[in-house]
């Protein structure tokens, strides 16, 4: 493991540094690699890849419960829009699997409950459209049958959703939040997972005081009306 951190360092870590180094292709490159190489050596579940995150050639999130470690890349190519590649890793019995996401957000936390005595991760992702605009996301996901999957946990008036997501624009961020902390002012979640708020915007892009609250109950989160 520690050779291969070595060898990636080496090859890829001057160029990075370059102001080409997203027009070539470098990032995607390196996730590439990096993903080949944890599908095909499942000891890769512990390792850290300290190096590596060093550098910030990958970033790790782990469930609570350490059963999920989520592996996301910068894959941008230049210019101020973000783009994200990610893997979760998980065991079952006594093999690991490696599983590709279809999703371009950056993930910033995993959170996790019961739901039907079923564990249930909710994953926070940052979508950057630019480098004023973009959008929060909260998701719901379980292991079902040996696959990581998103569920439909979200229950509105209408309809059942296994995300929520909402847009921001720096111009309307609050002033005592510092930004890098924003995504929790936009999406609330309880300590506790008891409940998850919300915010609502209005059409214009300025912020409300309000929150649309989500309850937790046994196999699902309702949505209950407004909160301040």
């Amino acid at each position: 493991m520690a050779d291969f951190e070595a060898s990636i360092i080496k090859q890829y870590d001057q160029s990075r540094l370059t102001e080409r180094y997203e027009n070539e292709g470098v990032n995607q490159e390196v996730a590439s690699k990096i993903a080949t190489f944890i599908e095909q050596n499942p000891q890769s579940f512990s390792y850290a890849f300290k190096k590596l995150i060093s550098k910030n050639m990958i970033f790790l999130n782990y469930s609570p419960d350490r059963k999920l470690k989520f592996y996301t890349f910068d894959v941008s190519a230049g210019g101020t829009m973000r783009e994200f590649e990610s893997y979760v890793q998980f065991k079952h019995k006594d093999k690991v699997i490696t599983q590709a996401l279809d999703d371009n957000g950056f993930i910033k936390s995993i959170q996790q409950t019961e739901l039907n005595k079923v564990p249930t991760y909710f994953i926070s992702r940052t979508y950057i459209g630019s480098s004023c605009v973009g959008a929060y996301d909260i998701q719901a996901t379980q292991i079902q049958n040996t696959q990581y999957k998103s569920v439909n946990v979200f229950k509105t008036k209408t309809k059942s959703l296994d995300h929520i997501d909402v847009s921001y624009d720096c111009n309307y961020y609050p002033k005592n939040i510092q930004p890098f902390d924003m995504n929790q002012h936009y999406i609330r979640i309880a300590k506790d997972l008891n409940h998850i708020d919300i915010l609502v915007i209005k059409p214009s892009g300025a912020l409300t005081q309000n929150y649309l609250r989500y309850q937790k109950n046994q196999n699902h989160y309702q949505y209950i009306g407004t909160v301040k």
